[in-house]
């Protein structure tokens, strides 16, 4: 069975980027540009990841990622932005959250997905 990953930016080609390098490679993906229809969704229905762009019209994806961890705790999340903001990079860390800089090249999106799906200390077994 995929995976099923939320995808939620406002930037139409960010999101179609996104969900194109994610679906072919192999995972199922829901798509939203504003943060109401996400959190609607995530409402009915739990993902097994969360990438979220940090600004999304008046709110953001620290507060998306809140909603996400307090209805599904155990589900991760990476928070995407096109500002590097150490202030906010802090927020993400202590949220239990990933961290990640637009624009992201394909490979470092894959293996950052596919690093949120090993088991902890899978990285350092395989060394």
């Amino acid at each position: 069975m995929a995976k099923r990953i939320l995808v939620v930016d406002d930037d139409a080609q960010v999101l179609s980027y996104l969900v194109d390098v994610l679906t072919s490679a192999g995972y199922e993906t829901a798509a939203f540009r504003r943060f109401e229809d996400a959190r609607a969704h995530l409402n009915a229905n739990r993902p097994d990841l969360m990438l979220v762009d940090i600004r999304l019209g008046v709110f953001n994806g620290l507060q998306l990622a809140l909603f996400l961890k307090d209805k599904y705790p155990d589900v991760p999340a990476f928070v995407l932005t096109g500002y590097e903001d150490p202030t906010l990079r802090s927020e993400a860390a202590n949220l239990g959250l990933q961290y990640l800089t637009k624009p992201l090249g394909t490979a470092d999106l894959l293996r950052s997905v596919a690093g949120a799906f090993s088991p902890p200390g899978a990285a350092n077994a395989a060394r």
